[in-house]
């Protein structure tokens, strides 16, 4: 306090201060320089469509009746709750959500932890479960929908063996297909999962074992608690994407030759159906509607499964904090 009542000194302080300030606001404005380019596009392609498109959705707009536009309050979010195409969607959007999820993230993280051996040639088994989450989504589906379709490998192989041909893409065995087609692709959490075990310390085992700790009991104990972040992330993440929905099932579809093609009532998804009533039936007004209700159910989702995270997600940071 002595020093700071020194007129001298204070007057340094103030210089300092101020060259502190100068230089904190100079960085400020490079920053935003920057990033103005990302910044302009979010604004112009992004936020501004967004609520664009929120205000439609409150409208009985069709494509091409701008000047006969009509605000129609919340007939189009009525009508989503009373429409039986969109409820069965969103029933078969949630079934497989329910599905996908764990099974993806168990996939996932078991092929991890295999993946995270210190064994040889381990890079390239990496590889080969990644490549499939990096090959185009229309190259994936048109593959899978060669290898189920009537004349298809699978069909050849099941006559070879004596079996009769099943009609993988027909109603009864349609979910098979895509289902099959989805999990194909869950290497892609493998990097995230793999970095996850990485940060997990390997003193932790030693001491473990020395305390007599089995494998399993070292996996349940230390391994699977220490990586609830990442399987955290994982969960939210397959959540967002199960309930998005919509290329595959188009892709499959019996008669698919454009993205127009409605997919077969077991894999009518809820995406699938937004997509038709506005691009098919021009109904944007009311599609619109059903994407912000999607919206919304995602938003709650999430929300919830934020708020039980404090009962199974373990972060080391809170504990050194304790």
């Amino acid at each position: 306090m002595s020093q700071l009542a020194n007129p001298g000194t204070a007057a340094a302080f103030q210089t300092k201060r101020g060259r502190f300030r100068k230089k904190s606001f100079k960085e400020a404005v490079e920053f935003y320089i920057f990033i103005s380019p990302w910044f302009v596009v979010f604004i112009f392609l992004g936020l501004i469509p967004l609520l664009y498109g929120l205000y439609l959705s409150f409208t009985n707009y069709a494509g091409f009746n701008m000047d006969r536009l009509t605000f129609v309050g919340l007939d189009n979010y009525r009508k989503v709750f009373t429409d039986n195409d969109a409820m069965y969607s969103l029933g078969r959007t949630l079934f497989f959500t329910v599905i996908m999820v764990p099974t993806s993230i168990v996939l996932g993280f078991l092929l991890a932890v295999l993946l995270n051996q210190n064994i040889k040639r381990i890079g390239l088994y990496r590889t080969l479960f990644f490549i499939p989450s990096i090959i185009p989504v229309v190259a994936v589906g048109t593959m899978w929908r060669s290898l189920f379709v009537d004349e298809g490998v699978i069909n050849n192989l099941l006559i070879e063996i004596g079996m009769e041909p099943i009609d993988w893409l027909g109603y009864d065995y349609a979910i098979y297909p895509l289902i099959i087609m989805l999990l194909w692709g869950v290497g892609g959490g493998i990097l995230i999962y793999l970095a996850g075990l990485k940060g997990v310390s390997k003193d932790l085992y030693e001491a473990a074992a020395i305390d007599g700790a089995k494998t399993f009991q070292r996996f349940t104990k230390i391994t699977i608690p220490l990586v609830t972040p990442v399987l955290f992330f994982q969960f939210i993440m397959s959540i967002i994407g199960s309930l998005q929905i919509f290329v595959q099932p188009i892709l499959l579809a019996a008669n698919s030759n454009s993205l127009l093609s409605t997919p077969i009532r077991p894999n009518y998804v809820y995406s699938v159906h937004a997509f038709q009533q506005i691009f098919a039936y021009g109904r944007f007004g009311y599609g619109l509607a059903l994407l912000w209700v999607l919206f919304i159910m995602i938003l709650v989702l999430t929300v919830v499964v934020f708020s039980s995270s404090k009962l199974w997600v373990f972060y080391e940071v809170d504990q050194e904090g304790k």
